[in-house]
């Protein structure tokens, strides 16, 4: 601030700030109170409106020497809503965080490539149930969940024991489910007789619907048994927070090997071998 400044009073850049943010918070104050009673289309029309007019007034003020000082204020408003966004944002995650679906214990898969916000690559977490060393005999019971089938009968994954399992979670809208799709057709072919194989549709998760599901199986071709996760049974489960995962389960019902991502002809005709071998 100069002599002049001070001998003439005019406000400084900490009072243009402070005015600026003054004069924000009583607009949105305002804006809240009128839309009050609007409809979300009717919020959003205003909101469309308010857009234009404010680009119609900064494009007037370029051209005045008040010009600056607007620009200064319209920057402030715009920190200011992205911090409120940004909270949002946060308080969004801590929810989410308290209310994903939990894993039992013991039911573990690690690796990548699965269909979440990011891609990674694949890898397997096999047990190898004949091992030895401490623990070779431990076996972990797969936990149970209820799912419909195609014609909308509920069933329990408890239902299969007696023979062994593919256990699968899958989305019509995820790439790498759908690159393992026609070798698991192709093995369903060959290997029904001795294994089932339980496709589950993750219903909800990311807009999948069971619609969705069964017009993608139609336009593929696949006839493979599927089943659907409408009440986030099997996510609560198995905590699925990401598919394509792949779960091979033994007669008795206990998991014999997991794995998280797209999986190759060779994974998957290893994971078949692994369960035929248990017969």
């Amino acid at each position: 601030m100069t002599d002049n400044d001070k001998s003439t009073g005019a406000p400084s850049e900490g009072d243009e700030l402070k005015e600026a943010l003054a004069e924000g918070e009583a607009e949105e104050e305002a804006k809240l109170s009128e839309g009050s009673d609007k409809t979300p289309q009717e919020r959003g029309e205003q909101v469309g409106e308010a857009l234009e007019a404010a680009r119609a007034e900064e494009a007037a003020n370029d051209a005045t020497p008040a010009g600056q000082t607007s620009d200064r204020k319209t920057h402030l408003r715009v920190i200011i809503a992205v911090v409120a966004f940004a909270v949002l944002l946060v308080g969004a995650g801590i929810a989410y965080s308290a209310l994903a679906p939990q894993a039992e214990p013991g039911v573990e898969v690690t690796g990548t490539n699965a269909a979440q916000s990011t891609e990674v690559e694949a890898t397997n977490d096999s047990t190898d149930a004949g091992s030895e060393g401490e623990g070779a005999n431990a076996t972990t019971p797969a936990p149970d969940f209820s799912m419909t089938d195609a014609e909308g009968h509920t069933l329990k994954l408890s239902d299969f024991r007696g023979k062994p399992v593919l256990l699968n979670f899958w989305a019509s809208w995820c790439g790498p489910c759908a690159s393992e799709m026609p070798d698991l057709q192709a093995s369903w072919e060959v290997n029904r007789e001795d294994v089932q194989f339980v496709i589950v549709d993750m219903v909800g998760m990311s807009g999948e619907t069971e619609e969705t599901a069964k017009a993608f199986l139609s336009e593929n071709g696949y006839t493979f048994p599927v089943y659907f996760d409408k009440n986030s049974s099997a996510a609560a489960a198995f905590g699925v927070s990401g598919v394509p995962q792949t779960y091979l389960i033994d007669a008795e019902g206990n998991i014999l090997g997991g794995y998280m991502g797209a999986m190759s002809p060779s994974v998957l005709s290893e994971g078949i071998s692994m369960l035929t071998a248990q017969n």
